[in-house]
């Protein structure tokens, strides 16, 4: 009886939690289609467009167009509020909801509060991602040329791994920071992630931006797996780093 009541908690949370993320999903898929649109337009009807300066290589635009939009995706849409309930999709307001104590009072611990809002929302980024990677092949076949579904399905694969070291840094923020200081907490970090290189000298397995945009499957003819494998790791260490603060944490 026990087991069925906890199963039914945890059916609950899934369900809360996707109540809670709908719009932000539903948001994100527009702003896909506003993206993919455009890009069509290069296409379909090129002088409706002004023409780009010079013909980007498929890696500067893997890094640049993959790097911006995984920082929408990690900074402003998916990572939630920590085990607090989400505010309003786009209106970001200072403490907690109203109906956060009514969450935290579930007969679930907050491991299974957290472990469940971050997997929603890392599934509705990767599925946003896997939208945009096959949109963009299908829109831009100049670019794409010689690109094969299976070569995008790397693709999408490699950027999924690499967006999840700044999607759970983004999770980390929310367990302690009000919405609009992790959105810009976040927005600086993804900015840092994509500038350090040009700084500092970065090891080939911890510059993920690259993993996403020179070193893809695309241009590389090679999956990255050591900067895949980095930034899973670093993704699990900063999930148990936020496991840790709600715990402690007094609500």
């Amino acid at each position: 009886m026990a087991r069925r009541v906890r199963a039914m908690v945890t059916n609950m949370i899934w369900y809360k939690s996707w109540l809670e993320t709908r719009m932000k999903l539903l948001i994100a898929l527009g702003y896909t289609g506003c993206l993919l649109a455009i890009d069509s337009l290069r296409t379909i009807a090129p002088s409706l467009l002004p023409p780009p300066a010079h013909k980007p290589s498929l890696g500067f635009f893997l890094t640049s167009m993959m790097g911006s939009f995984v920082t929408m995706m990690c900074a402003y849409f998916f990572p939630g509020a920590g085990i607090a309930t989400s505010q309003h999709s786009f209106l970001f307001l200072k403490g907690l909801h109203g109906s956060t104590q009514y969450t935290l009072s579930l007969p679930v611990s907050r491991f299974q509060l957290l472990a469940v809002r971050a997997a929603l929302g890392w599934i509705e980024m990767a599925g946003v991602i896997g939208t945009f990677c096959y949109g963009v092949w299908l829109v831009a076949p100049v670019l794409f040329q010689g690109v094969t579904g299976f070569e995008m399905f790397e693709c999408v694969v490699t950027v999924i791994a690499c967006a999840s070291t700044p999607y759970f840094l983004a999770v980390l923020l929310a367990t302690f920071l009000d919405d609009q200081w992790r959105a810009w907490g976040a927005l600086i970090a993804c900015m840092a992630i994509g500038g350090l290189p040009y700084l500092i000298r970065v090891p080939a397995y911890a510059d993920i931006l690259r993993a996403m945009g020179d070193g893809s499957p695309l241009v590389a003819h090679t999956i990255p797996w050591p900067a895949m494998a980095f930034s899973l790791a670093f993704s699990a260490i900063l999930f148990f780093t936020a496991l840790k603060i709600v715990r402690i944490r007094e609500y």
